[in-house]
């Protein structure tokens, strides 16, 4: 999270909900274009693309210069995808994005975009493979303008169908994430046929899709309940792991293909694992950050994610939400908040705080749908806005968001020195290894043995003689 221009954080808050999601797997763009050497679909023109290409690679902390081994398996694999796919003849661009989430994603004029915390949690080729082809399966589907179809119909739905209690927007934003996590159970179909016939296990998207379930309760990240998992892009991971081993099973018969596990453990050895220590580290719910020198403990039951534009937040009900950015400025924090952040609301008194000996100013800010608490504190020529934000502000909620304030401060000497970057390295089992005694060679890690089982896509402790598995080292 580098310094920041000024920006408007309620615009960005809008987009917490979506932020969120990109946790728990792909985002297929609501934006077309062309192949290269090809026509631009209308109504999406290159210029949209080109926009979106720079928001990805922003927001998931920049590019990644992965090793030669990394991209070589990594373009094999799309070049039999692609072979193997309902369109043969597309191009494909391959990014690396340095982020630590779990993701890809792919626009629909051959952009595919692939984080190291993908290829760091996966186990083998052929759950990247099915990764990879879900992706491809959205650009061969052409499910980026059939989504946009529906949109357009959806948001011109008569007044008589709006009805228990959802407003026009609501109803629209149903329709068409109803109408996505179809498209997300077709995509993972036709990945699941696309890579037994490019002669790939195709029970790797059930794997890989049970490590990201694993590493979802792990990390405490959760879509909670209600209004925000019910509008979720996504069916559930349970449902999307019996739909790919029901089709895993029939694809086997034909074609059981290979998980060509070693080969993929030694492509990814010495990758870049976990944050980046130089934008910001969370752990559960606190983020450290060595270059600005502070951390912040967000409120219970909020799940962080980070950004080359700010620290977002969303609370497990997705009720509440946060953001946290730093700009450079003279002001002092009472004029900063009184230079109005959020068009359209209401400021309440400014209130004169100091933070564990930073000046600070916080406020009440009122919409006609939302409650923030804002707050400023300076710190040497930085100046850190944090917002919060609820739908009903309670004064239980809103202690809480004051108790997260409370706990900003600069970090502590041994807090500092154990932000060091780390990376995966694969080691070979011994007769005599163990989970702990494997999970002991990591270092800097919480809970090491369970990281050890969800790094390696283990649901038991049974560690095998002569097997590669991965464990975390620090720089």
């Amino acid at each position: 999270m580098p310094k920041q221009r000024s920006l408007n954080p309620f615009a960005r808050l809008a987009a917490v909900a979506a932020a969120m999601l990109w946790l728990a797997g792909c985002v297929s763009a609501p934006v077309s274009g062309s192949r290269p050497q090809a026509s631009v679909p209308s109504g999406f023109p290159e210029a949209a693309l080109g926009a979106e290409r720079t928001h990805l690679i922003d927001t998931f902390g920049g590019s990644y210069r992965a090793n030669a081994s990394t991209e070589g398996l990594v373009r094999e694999v799309v070049d039999r995808i692609v072979a193997a796919s309902d369109d043969p003849a597309q191009r494909y661009r391959i990014t690396f994005l340095n982020s630590a989430s779990p993701n890809a994603f792919a626009l629909p004029n051959g952009e595919l975009y692939v984080t190291r915390g993908l290829l760091a949690l996966a186990n083998d080729t052929s759950e990247l493979a099915a990764v990879l082809a879900h992706e491809v399966a959205h650009v061969t589907a052409n499910h980026a303008a059939r989504r946009a179809e529906v949109e357009r119909a959806a948001s011109n739905l008569p007044a008589p169908l709006v009805q228990d209690g959802l407003s026009a927007p609501d109803m629209t934003r149903f329709v068409v994430a109803s109408f996505s996590r179809g498209q997300e159970l077709e995509a993972d179909e036709i990945g699941i046929r696309t890579i037994a016939k490019a002669g790939y296990d195709p029970y790797g998207a059930a794997r890989f899709l049970s490590s990201l379930a694993r590493q979802t309760t792990y990390s405490g990240v959760s879509r909670g309940s209600g209004r925000f998992s019910f509008l979720s892009s996504h069916p559930s991971t349970p449902q999307r792991i019996a739909v790919a081993l029901e089709a895993a099973r029939d694809a086997a018969l034909k074609r059981p293909g290979e998980a060509d596990r070693n080969r993929y453990l030694q492509a990814i050895n010495g990758l870049a694992a976990g944050d980046d220590p130089s934008g910001g580290v969370i752990r559960g719910r606190r983020f450290l950050h060595p270059r600005f020198d502070f951390t912040l403990t967000a409120p219970e039951s909020f799940a962080l994610e980070n950004s080359s534009e700010a620290l977002i937040g969303l609370s497990s009900d997705g009720s509440s939400a946060m953001r946290l950015d730093i700009l450079q400025s003279d002001a002092n924090p009472e004029t900063a908040l009184a230079s109005g952040w959020i068009d359209g609301t209401h400021l309440e008194a400014i209130d004169k705080i100091t933070i564990n000996g930073f000046e600070g100013a916080t406020a009440l800010a009122t919409s006609p749908d939302w409650t923030f608490r804002l707050t400023a504190i300076r710190k040497g020529t930085n100046l850190f806005r944090i917002i919060y934000a609820a739908r009903g502000l309670s004064p239980a909620l809103d202690k809480m968001f004051q108790a997260s304030i409370g706990s900003f401060r600069t970090l502590e000497a041994d807090e500092a020195a154990s932000l060091r970057p780390q990376h995966i390295e694969t080691v070979l089992a011994g007769p005599d290894d163990t989970v702990d005694s494997l999970a002991a060679r990591m270092s800097g890690i919480d809970r090491p043995g369970d990281h050890f089982l969800l790094l390696n896509g283990l649901e038991r402790p049974r560690i095998k003689a002569g097997e590669l598995y991965k464990i975390l080292v620090t720089d």
